[in-house]
C-alpha cells in the first residue's frame, strides 16, 4: 500500500516520494494509522523494519497544527538507548519534515553542555534525547515539558537492558500526563508490557515480527 492512502499531509508525502520511498512497510501501515488518530501504541518492531518512519512521519503531521500552549518546549520527546539512534532519528525527522519549518534537536552524551543549553534555550518543537542527559538537564530546570504532546520510547527493550528504567520513570514525571505515548521495541518481555501499562491508556498493540529471545 502507497504512503499517500495512509492520511499524512501534503508536505511529507512529497518527502517521502523525493527519498524515493512509494510503498509503505507492514510497521508503517499498521502503526500511521493509530498514531494519527491519536491513539497510545506499543508497538512490536525490530530495526530494519521501517519503525522510525512509523513514528516520525505521524509526529511530524501532528506538529502541522500548531499548538495552543505558550511557551518554546517541545512539544514531542523521543528517547532512545544510544547516541547513534537518537542521531538516526533527529536525522530521520530532519529528512522527512524538511518542507516544513520545525525544530529538531538532540541531546545526547558527549555533547558539550554549553551547546545543548543554547540549543534548550531557543524554540523546539522535537527533542530527541537519550535518558541519562535528558534528567541531567531536566534536574537543571533547563527544559520545559508544558507545551509536550507526544512521548515516543524507541527500542524500550534495549533501554530496560541498559539500566534506564528509573531515567524513563523520571521523564515521564515531569511531563503532561495527557500525552499521545508509543512504545516500540523489538522484544516483548514482561517488563516491557508493564511499563507499558503504567504509561499508556488503552493502547493498540502492534507487532510485525515474531518476539525473539532477549
Amino acid at each position: 500500500m502507497s504512503f499517500s492512502s495512509l492520511g499524512l499531509s501534503a508536505e511529507l508525502l512529497r518527502a517521502v516520494s523525493e527519498k524515493g520511498y512509494t510503498q509503505a512497510t507492514p510497521i508503517q501501515l499498521q502503526a500511521i494509522p493509530v498514531i494519527l488518530e491519536g491513539r497510545d501504541i506499543l508497538a512490536g518492531a525490530q530495526t530494519g523494519t521501517g519503525k522510525t518512519a512509523a513514528f516520525i512521519l505521524p509526529a511530524l503531521n501532528r506538529l502541522a497544527t500548531p499548538s495552543t500552549l505558550p511557551g518554546k518546549g517541545p512539544r514531542v520527546l523521543v528517547l532512545t538507548p544510544t547516541r547513534e539512534l537518537a542521531q538516526q532519528v533527529c536525522d530521520a525527522a530532519t529528512k522527512y519534515g524538511k518542507n516544513m519549518r520545525f525544530k529538531i534537536i538532540s541531546i545526547l552524551g558527549g555533547m558539550p553542555y554549553p551547546v545543548q543549553n543554547r540549543l534548550l534555550s531557543g524554540h523546539v518543537d522535537i527533542l530527541v534525547a537519550t535518558p541519562g542527559r535528558l534528567i541531567d538537564h531536566l534536574e537543571r530546570g533547563r527544559i520545559d515539558f508544558s507545551r509536550l504532546e507526544v512521548l515516543i520510547l524507541d527500542e524500550a527493550d534495549r533501554m530496560l537492558d541498559m539500566g534506564f528504567i528509573h531515567d524513563i520513570r523520571k521523564v515521564v514525571a515531569r511531563i503532561p500526563q495527557n500525552r499521545q505515548t508509543m512504545l516500540f521495541s523489538a522484544t516483548m518481555p514482561q517488563e516491557i508490557r508493564a511499563l507499558a501499562d503504567s504509561l499508556m491508556k488503552n493502547p493498540v498493540s502492534v507487532q510485525v515480527a515474531p518476539v525473539s529471545a532477549t
